[in-house]
C-alpha cells in the first residue's frame, strides 16, 4: 500500500463520519487545543482554517476565540499558486477572509508576519503516527513551512481520527509533529 492509497482510504473513513460525530470530535479538539494553548502560555498561534470538503477539523470556533481575546496574535495561511508555497498572515481586526486554493478560507490583504517569532502552529493532517510522522494532502506545503522556522516553534498535528502505531512511508524531508491532538486525547512524541 502506497502513501497515496493511505491518504485516500483515511479520507473516505473520515467522510464517512456523521454530521453529529463529526462536530462532537472537532469540538473536543479544538477544546484540547485551547488548553495546550493556555498552559503553554502560547502567544503568537499559527491556525489554520478547515477544508470543509475534506472533513477536517472544523477549527472556526478556536480561531473565534483566539482573536477575541488580545493577548494572542492568530496567524493565518495563504497558498501562494506561483510559489507553491505557504504565506504567513497576521489576522487583525480589518483582515478580510475569501475562499483561496483549495476551497481553504485564507486571509487577504498583505499583513505578513515573520515565522520565526512563532510559538505554535496548528497543522491539517489526514492521519498520524505513533511517532509523530503524519501524512498531509501531498502537496509539501508544511514540510516546506517547518524547514523556514524556528527549531523552537511546536507543530502541533489536529486529528479526527486516532494515530496509526506505524506510516512505512516516511521521506527523510518529512518533520515529524512535537504533539497531536485527537478527539481522544492530546499526543506528545
Amino acid at each position: 500500500m502506497t502513501k497515496q492509497v493511505l491518504r485516500e482510504v483515511f479520507l473516505e473513513k473520515r467522510k464517512t463520519l456523521t454530521q453529529e460525530e463529526h462536530a462532537l470530535r472537532s469540538a473536543l479538539v479544538c477544546e484540547q487545543a485551547l488548553k495546550l494553548i493556555t498552559e503553554r502560555q502560547f502567544k503568537n498561534i499559527h491556525l489554520f482554517l478547515p477544508l470543509i470538503k475534506q472533513r477536517e477539523v472544523n477549527t472556526f470556533p478556536l480561531f473565534e476565540r483566539l482573536i477575541d481575546q488580545p493577548e494572542f496574535q492568530v496567524v493565518l495561511p495563504r497558498v501562494n499558486g506561483k510559489t507553491k508555497q505557504l504565506e504567513h498572515l497576521a489576522f487583525t481586526t480589518s483582515t478580510k477572509l475569501l475562499k483561496g486554493s483549495f476551497g481553504v478560507t485564507e486571509p487577504d490583504g498583505e499583513n505578513h508576519f515573520d515565522i520565526t517569532d512563532l510559538d505554535v502552529v496548528f497543522v491539517p493532517l489526514i492521519s498520524f503516527d505513533r511517532k509523530g510522522f503524519r501524512i498531509g494532502y501531498g502537496g509539501g506545503f508544511y514540510d516546506k513551512f517547518f524547514s523556514q522556522a524556528s527549531n523552537d516553534m511546536i507543530k502541533v498535528g489536529l486529528a479526527i481520527s486516532p494515530p496509526l502505531d506505524h506510516i512505512p512511508y516516511s521521506e527523510p524531508h518529512d518533520i515529524p509533529l512535537d504533539y497531536c491532538i485527537s478527539h481522544h486525547r492530546i499526543y506528545s512524541f
